[in-house]
């Protein structure tokens, strides 16, 4: 599965998150950086940031499974940390939202002809550089004059909207690169293993995101 697709602009580097100028300081923690320059770098939200998450399903049925999965996977993930590091959170409106979820079958809301992602599995994490490339560019969203604050979008394959289990584990996956992690871990027992196969989140993913959100970042959104 290609988790997650960094498509950058043409002053910018290309990062491909997934196939640290840090070593994970926590037991049992994988590698995070993305693999960029050989050295990796390090791309998380600032602490104490809220990562508002805007979910578009197209039907009312097929949004409320992808709310679902959303309030699971994060639940998740803000259940590791101690400390306020980040919170991800639902937003109401595109407006307000830093990050687009969608299945595969619903037209993007935002402007993506300079950073186009590339979906070639079951979903797909994408996000761009902006210059300099410290930050990320953000989607205009289309029909709209308030440009917005999207940073990064995700894909699903729409065929998981009808199987429960599989779209929590793939979301709560895209949701760790969302976070910031920025390989698959080697273990396919973590929910950042390559398949997104675990049930949910291991001592390895706990340990990493912690690790991540203490290691000085190179790019924030």
């Amino acid at each position: 599965m290609r988790a997650v697709g960094v498509a950058a602009l043409a002053a910018a580097a290309l990062v491909a998150a997934c196939d640290a100028p840090t070593v994970p300081a926590l037991p049992g923690a994988y590698d995070f950086a993305l693999p960029t320059d050989g050295s990796g770098t390090v791309l998380r939200w600032p602490s104490g940031s809220t990562i508002r998450v805007y979910a578009d399903g197209g039907d009312a049925a097929a949004t409320a499974a992808l709310v679902r999965a959303l309030e699971q996977g994060a639940a998740a993930w803000n259940a590791v940390v101690k400390y306020g590091e980040y919170r991800i959170a639902p937003a109401s409106r595109l407006e307000d939202a830093d990050v687009v979820l969608v299945w595969t079958a619903v037209p993007l809301p935002v402007e993506t002809s300079q950073c186009e992602p590339e979906l070639t599995g079951i979903a797909v994490t994408t996000f761009c550089l902006a210059t300099p490339p410290t930050r990320l560019q953000t989607f205009p969203l289309k029909g709209s004059a308030s440009g917005g604050r999207v940073k990064m979008l995700v894909q699903v394959l729409a065929s998981l909207a009808g199987d429960t289990a599989r779209a929590r584990r793939t979301v709560t996956h895209e949701l760790g690169h969302v976070l910031g992690i920025g390989r698959h871990s080697p273990n396919d027992a973590d929910i950042m293993g390559a398949r997104a196969a675990a049930a949910g989140l291991s001592e390895a993913d706990r340990a990493t995101v912690l690790a991540l959100y203490h290691t000085r970042p190179d790019i924030v959104p």
